[in-house]
């Protein structure tokens, strides 16, 4: 067992590290003042504290029957739970719901939960699979009967939450489960996610749950950062001294820890952009400070800060001069991060179009841009057609000045900005202007700015994405997807539409739950016997079920570079069936099916 934790946790940090934002930075001389003041704290204090000082508590893990009773958990790896007055019920969805029982886990092994991780962490994972990897290890289990008391599970759901970067999933279980708050690598994504969005006191609400057994400087650095903004400098001192014990060395973070703690011999130094830390800390420590946008550039995190911080207000008021003009590369090169920014919907498509109309041009440039724009640089192409725009009464010659823009802009790789500008300034023109193809596309485009993103969404350019796809998953569908089938299926009769492997794997489904088929897609049906794989079917008769789901999920995730798809995806639907996962079995189908 110890070597099977010493090998899991070698591979979390592994992860992390070539994950985490917060590269690391080069170690220089020490300086003595922080380290003398450090020293005076006992180490009494220090080991007492450095695990529990949130001031405002994270929601309680959910404990079954007792509720008075908490769970108190410093270290995943370390926990043991007492079985005999307590019982540590972990997950957010109820298992009457996915029929999934408390004790579904109970004799699987840690070494078991270990290898699904690894295999789970192997390229990249389709929105049907993690969406079943959620329903199933979501639901509640009770963790005080597992064989490790949970250890290994609660490592692979903090793996797959990392993992996954579904921030909303994430708050759904923290806000019933605290558990996870000491996993080195889900810890390492919030704090950064949190940072890189500017949305300081929930970052340092969970750097301040981190314990001293996690060695990641990068980490307990962000944590000393909260302690000293805190205003609690006995805590911040005692862990900047227990990391210097394990090798820290890093004479910028200590002289700008010195200085806002306000030591007298502290200086307040020069400052540094090769970490968002760095950025963060030099602005901190200096008012003044004003970096060129560009060393946020080709960084998503520090992208994301900047646009999220005061920063970008200070770029905004330089250039709200209505004397200033844009003409030089940089001054490009500065609107084209600007546009980026707006590109990731971090800043306002006003604030563009404001700058664009500040970059001058001449009458001849003004009446022929289509001739024109494309020997500027693509920001300055952008305006002029902006401009022409604006100009332009003629409105077919406004609309061909509009699909330029957008063209422009997906050169450029800002489609999301494109689609936006689009949409925006083609709402303006008049109807009988426009095709009835573009009217049907920006009815489409506005309809799907009401519904969230997270939301699966059906598309009739496809059988397997149509609402047809509810007569899989609805005890009652409603007419409009039989009638979707009927249309699809008049589209395959007159050679208007190829069908595609989902396609082929959907027609199978429905035929085997009775659906009456249109003639023209019943030829699409197989009427070979489907048979479990013999490793699960052993498991299922075994009553195996905890083994035969993790294979199910490895099934699923392996689905898309199958080469006999639609039996594979129907194989997968049977055991499902043979678990008695209704529930799942619905999820699975919608997201494979509407999302792939």
């Amino acid at each position: 067992m110890k070597k099977f934790w010493k090998s899991s946790n070698k591979i979390l940090q592994g992860v992390l590290l070539s994950t985490f934002l917060l590269a690391e930075i080069s170690f220089s001389e020490t300086p003595k003042d922080i380290w003398e003041q450090s020293k005076s704290i006992k180490k009494v204090e220090t080991n007492n504290n450095l695990e529990t000082q949130n001031k405002e508590e994270l929601p309680p893990t959910t404990i079954l029957q007792i509720p008075k009773t908490e769970l108190e958990i410093s270290n995943i790896s370390q926990t043991e739970i007492e079985q005999s007055n307590r019982q540590a019920i972990f997950g957010i969805y109820d298992p009457s719901a996915t029929n999934i029982p408390l004790t579904f886990w109970e004799n699987m092994s840690p070494e078991t939960f270990d290898s699904f991780r690894q295999t789970m962490a192997q390229g990249d994972n389709r929105q049907s699979v993690n969406q079943l990897i959620a329903r199933v290890f979501l639901s509640k289990t009770n963790l005080s009967n597992h064989e490790d008391k949970g250890i290994a599970y609660l490592n692979f759901v903090s793996f797959f939450l990392a993992y996954s970067q579904d921030t909303k999933l994430i708050d759904s279980v923290i806000d019933q489960n605290n558990l996870l708050l000491n996993n080195e690598q889900l810890l390492g994504f919030l704090i950064n996610n949190n940072f890189s969005n500017y949305q300081m006191d929930k970052a340092c609400k969970y750097a301040q749950n981190l314990g001293a057994e996690i060695k990641n400087f990068e980490l307990q650095k962000f944590k000393i950062l909260c302690l000293v903004q805190a205003k609690e400098s006995k805590k911040a001192l005692a862990n900047l001294e227990l990391i210097r014990e394990n090798g820290f060395n890093d004479d910028f973070f200590i002289q700008k820890v010195n200085f806002l703690l306000g030591m007298l011999l502290a200086r307040q130094g020069e400052s540094k952009t090769d970490t968002l830390l760095n950025i963060h800390l030099s602005s901190l420590v200096d008012p003044m400070f004003n970096p060129s946008f560009s060393v946020f550039k080709g960084d998503l995190n520090k992208t994301k800060y900047f646009f999220n911080s005061p920063f970008v207000e200070k770029i905004l008021l330089e250039n709200k001069d209505s004397k200033k003009e844009f003409v030089t590369e940089e001054d490009f090169a500065l609107i084209e991060f600007l546009e980026q920014g707006s590109n990731i919907e971090l800043f306002k498509t006003e604030n563009i179009f404001a700058i664009y109309k500040k970059i001058i041009f001449g009458i001849e440039d003004l009446l022929n841009p289509n001739d024109t724009y494309t020997k500027y640089h693509p920001v300055k192409g952008r305006a002029l057609l902006y401009q022409a725009i604006l100009l332009t009464k003629d409105q077919q010659q406004k609309f061909l000045f509009i699909e330029a823009l957008l063209n422009s802009y997906k050169k450029s790789k800002f489609l999301n900005l494109g689609n936006k500008i689009y949409y925006q300034l083609i709402s303006d023109i008049d109807q009988k202007y426009l095709t009835k193809e573009v009217q049907e596309q920006m009815v489409q485009y506005f309809e799907s700015l009401k519904k969230k993103r997270s939301d699966l969404e059906t598309n009739d350019k496809f059988l397997h994405t149509s609402d047809a796809v509810f007569l899989l998953t609805e005890e009652k569908p409603e007419i409009k997807s039989k009638k979707s089938l009927e249309n699809f299926a008049d589209l395959v009769d007159d050679k208007k539409y190829e069908v595609r492997k989902r396609d082929v794997a959907m027609i199978n489904l429905l035929a085997q739950q009775k659906v009456n088929l249109p003639s023209s897609l019943r030829k699409f049906v197989n009427s070979d016997e489907i048979y479990i794989p013999n490793k699960i079917y052993n498991m299922l008769e075994k009553n195996e079920n905890n083994k035969a789901t993790l294979e199910v999920l490895q099934l699923v995730k392996n689905l898309n570079s199958s080469k006999e798809y639609a039996r594979d995806f129907l194989v997968i639907t049977k055991i499902l069936d043979r678990l008695g996962f209704g529930l799942i079995k619905q999820d699975f189908i919608k997201y494979e099916l509407i999302a792939s």
